[in-house]
């Protein structure tokens, strides 16, 4: 390992470095920002220099069409994996909750900043006592990379986060805990001067700024205290290993180091990153608001121009004949105001007063800027429609306008599902290592509903897969398509000859798919076999896999036939397995039939009771034999000394 002096030097020229490097876009954001908050220079005397909301409606606009709600799934990898899943998926529910990760509210600010700056910067934080995993949005001021990193963040050679504020007790109490050194941690706090604490001062004032253009004055902003420092937050690869490292940037002081792997056995660093443009070779890119600030400002400019016309017609300068008007300060506008002129006789006001005349271009201007705005709408999507103003009342107009947003700014959702899914990866793994030793008790839809069951540490590990949908916007493309699927169903089922065309199998799938069920839950609902329930399917896979991994599972109290058999049909159709491995399989299979039976007959009476309680008896069991008689024949075993109980 190099040494701690060595890794704190590197780390400090890698943030002078990225600093330098971003300035040039960190001025255009701000210019940007400037636009979007109304914030003009002084107008020269007698000009107009009037804001527009134009940014603005823009930026809000976008919002509202991006402002979908990320939903993750983690599914099955293998059939064992169903019920883990379904538990991982309600702990993500959980802790992704406003009142605890709040990871919506970080989605929502990450795609706020990414407008302005053309990328989204997430951090998921874990903690383990108390356990909580927040995630949090990074301002792309503070947010620190490597300057010919690329677009994919895990490959850059350092990332990590400016303007980290700590306060004194904060860092003796993680000192105490273990977190910090706490020998680093004294000599920082002594060589904190009140100097230093000034530009500590200084430097949170950086994004005061925005409130300028809401009237507060940064220079009035009252800090409470003057013990809060300013740290730097790094991942820096040294030597091929990468490192966590918190220091102070200014003086070069650190108070943690430690290998990445000893903070996150993942290995995975804490930030994630989305771009709103594909830009392969470069981690900055433009952003949205860059192509519509040029047009913002040419309205600006086009709409102060016209006031300066209406004010240069109201105000036109004025020739006079100097020899007959006799005081020209008479000439400025005074109410009932009275001018003295010298006139021979016949001559007329001509001769002595004239107007410099102003032509009126109020047509021009409202021409220009409806092309402007058109235009704008054309290339970002944004159109009239889409801001809320539209008068159109057709049903295909308004899919057509619902499309073109989705079309454009789906764009940007598609960017951003990957960094989702790294998101998860990052939440499963620390769910893992930082989940309390206490019952992490979780709720899902189950066998018997909704259940309440612990997550253990063993279904964590389970390899899954990770979907992440977008709430909003398919759901209102999948609207469209379903509303044309229903109208050709509509016509099938009315039409007899039409119908007898299509399978009835066919038309359940469709009526099923368009209701939103998922390709597996059709599959299931179509299913004629009895009690196949998914769940109970994989609580059998994960007893073959136990099995077969030389463990004896416990016995499943809510098994059915379709359990029992699919343990069965696995034992007698695969022929890689060994005389044991099969006589321990049909030993549990066939531990399961007094299981099975009872199940049966408690489902069937209930049958039996609930078409009493509608009015007619339903059927007893066939031939009216016991519900033993009808399970499954256990085959013959095949060797002698597997400890399995005949069926002669």
């Amino acid at each position: 390992m190099p040494s701690k002096e060595t890794i704190i030097k590197i780390s400090q020229r890698q943030v002078e470095t990225c600093l330098e490097f971003r300035q040039p876009r960190m001025d255009e954001i701000k210019r940007s920002e400037d636009a979007y908050l109304g914030k003009t220079k002084p107008a020269l005397k007698g000009r107009f220099n009037i804001p527009l909301p134009i940014v603005e409606g823009f930026v809000e606009t976008l919002m509202s069409k991006i402002d979908d709600t990320i939903k993750v799934d983690f599914k099955k990898g293998r059939e064992s994996t169903l019920k883990a899943s379904k538990k991982i998926t309600s702990a993500w529910e959980k802790d992704s909750a406003p009142d605890r990760g709040a990871y919506n509210e970080a989605d929502l600010d990450a795609k706020k900043l990414a407008i302005f700056s053309g990328f989204g910067a997430l951090k998921l934080i874990p903690s383990s006592n108390p356990y909580f995993q927040k995630l949090s949005a990074i301002d792309y001021y503070d947010f620190i990379f490597e300057p010919y990193g690329g677009k994919n963040i895990d490959e850059h050679l350092f990332k990590g986060q400016l303007n980290i504020f700590k306060s004194k007790q904060e860092l003796i109490d993680g000192a105490k805990a273990g977190i910090y050194d706490s020998t680093q941690v004294q000599i920082l706090i002594s060589q904190t001067t009140e100097q230093r604490k000034v530009l500590v001062q200084e430097q949170r004032k950086n994004k005061l700024n925005r409130f300028l253009a809401i009237g507060i004055n940064p220079e009035n902003y009252s800090y409470v205290g003057s013990d809060i420092l300013n740290l730097t937050e790094l991942i820096t690869r040294v030597e091929g290993k990468d490192y966590y490292v918190l220091f102070d940037q200014e003086i070069g002081h650190w108070i943690r180091i430690k290998p990445l792997k000893e903070i996150y056995k993942s290995e995975l660093s804490p930030y994630i990153v989305w771009h709103t443009e594909r830009n392969p070779t470069n981690f900055l890119c433009r952003a949205p608001v860059d192509g519509i600030r040029p047009v913002a400002e040419a309205l600006r400019i086009l709409v102060n121009q016209n006031f300066d016309n209406i004010q240069k017609r109201n105000w036109d300068m004025i020739f006079y004949n100097a020899k007959k008007i006799i005081n020209p300060a008479q000439l400025e506008y005074r109410p009932h105001g009275v001018i003295s002129v010298r006139l021979k006789d016949g001559e007329s006001m001509d001769s002595a007063y004239a107007k410099m005349e102003t032509p009126d271009t109020t047509n021009i201007t409202l021409n220009l800027a409806q092309w402007l705005t058109n235009l704008m709408g054309e290339k970002t999507g944004v159109t009239s429609g889409q801001a809320g103003i539209a008068e159109e009342d057709k049903v295909g107009i308004y899919f057509g306008n619902i499309q073109q947003a989705a079309d454009r700014f789906g764009l940007l959702n598609k960017f951003y599902t990957q960094a989702h899914i790294n998101i998860a990866k990052r939440y499963k793994a620390n769910l893992s290592q930082f989940m309390p030793p206490r019952k992490f008790m979780v709720r899902f839809i189950g066998l018997s509903g909704l259940q309440e069951e612990e997550l253990k540490r063993e279904e964590v590990d389970s390899e899954l897969e990770i979907q992440v949908t977008s709430v909003n916007t398919e759901a209102k493309i999948s609207e469209v398509a379903n509303t044309k699927r229903l109208n050709a169903l509509d016509r099938f089922l009315k039409d007899p000859e039409l119908k007898i065309q299509v399978s009835p199998k066919f038309l359940a799938e469709e009526i099923l798919r368009t209701g939103e069920y998922t390709e597996d839950q059709i599959k299931f609902a179509l299913s004629k076999e009895e009690s196949a329930d998914a769940e109970l399917l994989s609580e059998a896979a994960k007893a073959i896999e136990e099995i077969l991994l030389g463990k004896q599972p416990s016995l499943n109290r809510g098994a059915n036939m379709a359990f029992v058999k699919k343990i069965r049909d696995y034992a007698t159709d695969t022929e890689e397995l060994t005389e044991e491995e099969y006589a321990k399989l049909m030993e549990y299979a066939y531990q399961h039939l007094e299981i099975v039976a009872k199940n049966e007959e408690e489902k069937q009476l209930l049958e039996m009771r609930t078409q009493m309680m509608q009015g007619g008896m339903g059927q007893t069991p066939i031939n009216n034999q016991p519900i033993n008689n009808q399970l499954p024949t256990m085959p013959q075993k095949e060797t002698a000394n597997a400890g399995m109980i005949s069926n002669d």
